[in-house]
């Protein structure tokens, strides 16, 4: 088209948000591919999508849940599940599938269910959820008595009827998948379709469900992982292991690249958007460490200090470290605002050590508070809580919300940050308030009063009930003064609207009405449709809540300043579903400072799924999006973020957010997730959030020098969205917005801003003095074809076709990268040409030296890094992991072919993973550079013309 738009990218912009990971059209009778994937899962895939699943599950007496676990075994005609869980009856149930092909397109199950003594139980079921290609569709139901039924899917609480004999799914493209069963079933639905195995069981007396699953198309049953073949090309794939000795000379090392000690220079402090040290901006990356983890023995505080300085490690958020007892924490064994002193003198030591490597700290202390048994003099209503359990060393949470209803909870949490701030280090002479590389102080972590949890908490905390109502009277009758004036505002139906939610007993007589709400009720479409007759009501709770968040915020900033600490300090990183209450959230947190927010990408849980889309497919998409909350006289900061292991695509998360988020949208700060570290790389891929694996900071020795360097420069054009917050109690905000939530897994956009805008220039909220509707963003200068060029002409990044696509080129003096899958493509970046032969990498050509650029520097480095798994891991169309493998970690070969247009003879030096030189060179022909990972089995080159 004329404009440089296609037919697809209009479609992607006008949709705002675009869903990674969702289903591509599929060709009919495409074949499809089934296997157990754990102890209690039958999964099967079409296009390397999931199209139905399985799992055993259930509830125990109360809902409560059954942590199922166990193994799946591979035989000669089938699979052998097994799992097992134990009821709080204190009941063992054993779930066993028998699984076998009974045809081309048929799988035969046998499902057995027993206890070991007689138990009460909620519901055990076999659960089956749907995938992408069901929607749309229905399912058609025949019952034992004969009767035939219709339900359209999604199913939610429709379920399917209490004697099912057999029923049919049809999917989006009119294709059925059959399900027979050997005798009838009830089956209830929760989103999924629940098989009901029992609601009791009695010992030794096994309930037994057989059924046939009859599929569209031709089945593939792999039995067990041996029984699925190796992924193409992974006997190439070559091992990752690093010696580890920060003290020998490294060509990619960055730790003299930081300024020790941390803070010498004193605060780094805030201007407007920016945080600035010594007078200059300043970019903080770094990493979590958390719980007992933030208190290591002093050998490991060393290790780690020393590991993290020479990845260009220069920030380190200490998170959960006062969580609790024992692996939760330095707390001492009674109270929440007490401290082990042992734990307390191991992370003092730790942070004296991250400090003299020129490491800042930002101190995160909780993640709820939780009460022990010290603390029944402030907290007299502990009991409605629940029991100091044994398993939490004595402790009771007290939930998501509760702070912002209780002041002794919110006197509790200040006092326990109080007091370390006025603790001494014995190891750096200063205290805590003292010390300027305490950089930041965050206020409360993940929790907001407009999110979920203050409504689960009227609900069931008496106190927190009772006192909650009385506030928001008395907040109402200042601002009605009368009965009258309030039921003409909200409306007669509006009091007591909340008996469903078992809120009851409001009235202006009693002076007492509940504050209930959460972001699904204040949703805009909900407000207009089923939320409509209490609409007036939840705009006065949304601003009671806000104004109540503030309170909390402010005694809690007073208290920190009055201990002498004048750094930085953050509110909370949460949000609250989207619009108006999102943005009475966001402006909670901009009162106190920087803005800093949480989100990830990929999933699986730790478990054998993968998430295998990118966020390379869309412009702006996932953790970026998070860009989308950054405020205009705020500096920005995303303190929890990372691929999920064991998503494959991890590196693209420090080269989309290093370029984009830390370049073109000016942040300020990043912390990658992960709980711990031992000091180096991972042996073996395991966890579920890790940095130090080395797909993920083994490409720190490029991003981390273009982030500390600053080559990606901050866009000047801004694409601003406005927001005058006392309209927001008025319903009015004046743009289109999106969000979406799955637990930490956020995306946010909207149409007249769309997240493609990320790509392309600065994005902020601005909060006005009055209201102003915002334009559209026109993102048409910017598009060629399916590339976003950023305004400032560093960065391009080219839209994929599939789910598995798309690419980002860097071209500044001082970096030159592709990231993505880039194939074939020759990117021209100025004086460098890199054309990737892999069909994935992150590729960079990189300054090595702090004050050099790829046209002049002496010295540069190649780093080139693709995927990582474990020896012998089995992973089925890069989307299920079906045998996890052992250590060593090997990475995935990358092929590329590199010319370097600049004057001088360059000599190309192999390094080993810590960067030495290791004697060897590769050719120079021609211009060209031709790295072959696997060949040279590096990850790390360097480019020398200084010989």
């Amino acid at each position: 088209m004329a404009n440089g738009y296609s037919l697809r990218m209009i479609e992607l912009l006008m949709a705002g948000v675009v869903l990674l990971g969702a289903g591509v059209c599929w060709a009919a009778g495409r074949q499809i591919v089934s296997f157990p994937e754990s102890g209690q899962t039958v999964t099967f895939l079409r296009d390397g999508q999931t199209y139905l699943e399985l799992s055993a599950s259930g509830w125990g007496p109360g809902w409560s849940h059954l942590g199922l676990r166990g193994q799946a075994e591979q035989g000669p005609d089938g699979s052998h599940l097994v799992s097992r869980a134990k009821v709080n009856t204190g009941a063992e149930l054993t779930y066993t599938i028998d699984a076998r092909p009974a045809g081309e397109r048929q799988l035969a199950l046998n499902v057995q269910l027993a206890s070991d003594q007689d138990t009460e139980l909620t519901m055990a079921i076999l659960g089956l959820s749907l995938g992408q290609a069901f929607t749309g569709g229905r399912v058609e139901v025949a019952g034992a008595d004969g009767a035939e039924t219709t339900v359209e899917l999604p199913l939610a609480r429709k379920g399917l009827g209490q004697a099912v004999k057999s029923f049919t799914l049809i999917d989006g493209q009119g294709e059925r998948t059959t399900f027979t069963f050997a005798e009838p079933v009830a089956i209830t639905s929760d989103r999924d379709a629940r098989i009901v195995l029992a609601e009791r069981l009695a010992a030794e007396q096994p309930v037994e469900v057989g059924l046939t699953i009859d599929m569209p198309a031709e089945l593939t049953y792999y039995a067990g992982a041996e029984a699925v073949p190796q992924a193409e090309g992974f006997d190439q794939w070559y091992p990752w292991a690093p010696k580890e000795d920060y003290a020998a000379d490294s060509e990619i090392g960055l730790a003299d690249w930081l300024d020790a000690p941390a803070g010498r220079h004193g605060r780094i402090i805030r201007d407007g958007d920016a945080l600035l040290y010594n007078g200059q901006p300043i970019r903080l990356w770094g990493l979590n460490v958390c719980y007992s983890s933030c208190a290591p023995d002093k050998a490991l505080a060393e290790r780690r200090a020393a590991f993290y300085a020479k990845y260009g490690v220069n920030a380190v958020r200490l998170h959960k470290y006062a969580d609790g007892t024992g692996w939760a924490g330095i707390q001492s064994p009674g109270s929440f605002v007490e401290f082990d002193a042992e734990g307390l003198d191991r992370m003092d030591y730790f942070i004296a050590q991250l400090k003299q490597h020129g490491i800042y700290v930002k101190l995160s202390s909780t993640f709820t508070v939780k009460l022990g048994p010290d603390d029944r003099a402030a907290v007299p209503y502990i009991d409605e809580f629940g029991p100091l359990r044994d398993s939490e060393k004595g402790r009771v949470g007290t939930g998501h919300g509760s702070v912002f209803l209780s002041r002794e909870i919110q006197d509790l949490q200040i006092t326990q940050i109080v007091k370390l701030l006025n603790h001494r280090n014995p190891y750096t002479g200063l205290t805590y308030a003292e010390d300027p590389a305490i950089a930041f102080v965050e206020l409360f972590n993940e929790d907001s009063a407009l999110f979920f949890g203050t409504l689960s908490r009227l609900q069931k905390i008496p106190t927190l009930r009772q006192r909650a109502g009385e506030m928001f009277f008395a907040w109402l009758k200042d601002r009605y003064g009368s009965e009258q004036a309030l039921l003409e505002a909200w409306g007669e139906r509006a009091l007591n609207s909340f008996g469903t939610e078992g809120l009851v007993g409001e009235s202006w007589e009693a002076g007492f009405i509940h504050p209930a709400g959460n972001p699904w009720f204040y949703d805009p479409d909900q407000l207009a449709g089923s939320q409509a007759p209490k609409r007036q009501r939840l705009m006065d709770t949304m601003l009671f809540l806000y104004q109540l968040q503030n309170d909390f915020y402010d005694r809690y900033v007073q208290a920190i300043r009055e201990a002498g600490y004048d750094g930085q300090i953050i509110a909370s990183n949460w949000q609250a579903g989207r619009a108006f209450s999102h943005y009475y959230n966001l402006h909670s947190d901009y009162r106190i400072g920087t803005i800093d927010r949480h989100n990830y990408f990929g999933g699986g849980g730790g478990g054998a799924k993968i998430n295998n889309a990118t966020m390379l497919r869309t412009p702006g998409s996932g953790m970026l999006s998070s860009g989308l909350q950054q405020v205009a006289d705020r500096p920005f900061m995303l303190s929890e973020w990372i691929h999920v292991l064991p998503s494959e695509w991890g590196v693209e998360g420090p080269a989309l957010i290093g370029a984009y988020g830390m370049g073109l949208q000016g942040w300020d700060v990043s912390f990658m997730f992960q709980n711990r570290d031992d000091g180096g790389f991972l042996d073996r891929i395991a966890g579920t959030w890790e940095v130090s694996a080395p797909q993920i900071m083994g490409v720190f020795p490029a991003v981390a020098r273009q982030v500390l360097r600053g080559d990606v420069a901050e866009s000047d054009l801004l694409a601003p969205r406005y927001v005058h917050v006392p309209s927001l109690h008025e319903g009015k905000l004046g743009f289109d917005d999106q969000a979406t939530q799955d637990a930490d897994v956020k995306t946010f956009g909207g149409r007249t801003v769309p997240p493609q805008a990320l790509a392309v220039a600065r994005c902020v909220i601005e909060f006005t003095d009055a209201y102003r509707d915002t334009p559209p963003f026109d993102l048409t200068p910017y598009i060629d074809g399916e590339t976003f060029r950023s305004a400032t002409g560093q960065l391009a990044w080219t839209a994929g076709q599939e789910r598995l696509d798309g690419h980002v080129t860097v071209n500044t003096p001082a970096t030159k990268a592709v990231i993505g899958f880039a194939a074939g493509q020759t990117c021209t970046l100025d004086a460098v040409t890199i054309t990737p032969a892999s069909r994935f990498a992150a590729i960079y050509v990189t300054a090595r030296d702090s004050g050099a650029t790829v046209a002049e520097g002496e010295n540069l480095l190649i780093v080139a890094m693709a995927r990582a798994r474990n020896t012998g891991m089995k992973v089925y169309d890069d989307s299920r992991i079906l045998a996890r493998g052992q250590a060593p970690i090997v990475l995935e070969p990358v092929q590329a072919r590199i010319v370097i247009d600049r004057p001088g003879e360059a000599t190309v030096h192999v390094l080993d993973h810590d960067g030495a030189r290791t004697g060897r060179t590769i050719p120079v022909v021609d211009g060209a550079i031709e790295i072959d990972t696997a060949r040279d089995q590096t990850p790390y080159y360097l480019v020398s013309y200084a010989e």
